[in-house]
């Protein structure tokens, strides 16, 4: 199949929304037109003659079999200046949105209506809005629940050609953006006799050709196996984050908040199990996110944590790997599978 896959491609999105959609969907055989969008964010930036520019003329998208947008709710108000609504809307080929937020945030939120007609079938991230858009005003029919999936062939479990074989490992860690939410909230558990957290960030990897994309996702796997207990702070967004069956997918045991019960986001955490896959802790309960750190961080836990790991990294595997996502996508789309 032709697919084209407009993406954003920066330090801020995840290995497998981005870059890793093109490179997976080769892998699966595909024939693939990367278009590197902008975000509706940067327009203060850049004008709409030089996006223009960059994003492939009309005629060449309508030779696609599918076409495949990874974060709509950015890219949408491009597509309407570059195209026009009227003219993407009738260019019939089938179209797939999928988002890369819940549409409710702590910081914003998204209005699905006004990028309603950038898409065919719509893929949400957060079970509650997949469930409250399948309506007739909405995508009756036309809106799915479509979790996170990850490029196992980046992020996966230790073996002999991995860099952090015979490196130290840290006992609590977090790798990710330390926004203010996070700051507070780390500065909240700092009070408590808390096991150290390391605390960092993959980026700047940048060489004569640019920013090393496929480097730095290979470079966060293997920062993601050198931790033994990864305690994933609160996010913005109501859903289970990318970083989630990232760290899984690497075989290392993850601690990650519940999500709230308002509009049914509590209901995410149903694709792992607590104290099976996963360990999920309640934020506002600080006294004993201490204690489940301080425990789980012991040698005492090892075994049970490494099972716990172990079957965590199974199930991700099996049923959350990127290209599990993408042919039910295509299957959503209703175009036939067909590749080279």
């Amino acid at each position: 199949m032709k697919i084209s896959v407009f993406f954003v491609e920066n330090q801020f999105v995840s290995w497998s929304m981005s870059r890793g959609l093109v490179t997976t969907l080769k892998r699966m055989g595909h024939d693939v037109m990367p278009v590197v969008t902008p975000t509706a964010g940067e327009a203060d930036h850049i004008s709409i003659e030089m996006v223009k520019a960059g994003l492939p003329p009309m005629e060449i998208l309508q030779k696609q079999d599918a076409i495949l947008i990874s974060g709509p709710e950015y890219l949408a108000p491009w597509f309407e200046h570059v195209y026009g609504m009227l003219e993407w809307k009738q260019m019939g080929v089938p179209k797939a949105g999928w988002l890369h937020e819940s549409c409710e945030r702590e910081d914003r939120s998204i209005d699905f209506s006004a990028l309603a007609w950038a898409a065919d079938e719509w893929f949400f991230p957060a079970i509650q809005d997949a469930e409250f858009h399948d309506q007739e005003m909405f995508a009756k029919e036309r809106s799915h629940w479509m979790p996170f999936g990850v490029d196992t062939t980046v992020f996966k479990p230790a073996d002999a050609d991995s860099v952090c074989v015979g490196v130290t490992l840290f006992d609590v860690g977090f790798i990710g953006l330390m926004y203010p939410k996070r700051q507070i909230y780390a500065q909240a558990l700092s009070k408590y006799e808390i096991p150290p957290i390391r605390i960092g960030n993959v980026r700047g990897l940048t060489d004569l050709m640019g920013y090393d994309y496929p480097g730095a996702a290979k470079l966060l796997a293997s920062q993601y196996r050198r931790i033994k207990v990864f305690f994933n702070l609160p996010a913005m967004s109501q859903l289970l984050v990318s970083k989630v069956y990232e760290v899984m997918a690497c075989g290392t045991f993850l601690v990650t908040p519940l999500l709230p019960t308002e509009r049914g986001a509590n209901n995410n955490l149903s694709l792992f199990e607590t104290g099976k896959h996963l360990v999920y802790y309640r934020a506002g309960n600080l006294p004993a996110v201490v204690q489940a750190l301080r425990e789980w961080s012991s040698p005492d836990k090892d075994a049970e944590r490494r099972e716990i790991a172990r079957a965590g990294c199974e199930i991700v595997h099996k049923n959350h790997s990127l290209e599990m996502r993408l042919t039910e996508i295509l299957e959503k789309l209703r175009v036939k599978q067909t590749v080279n």
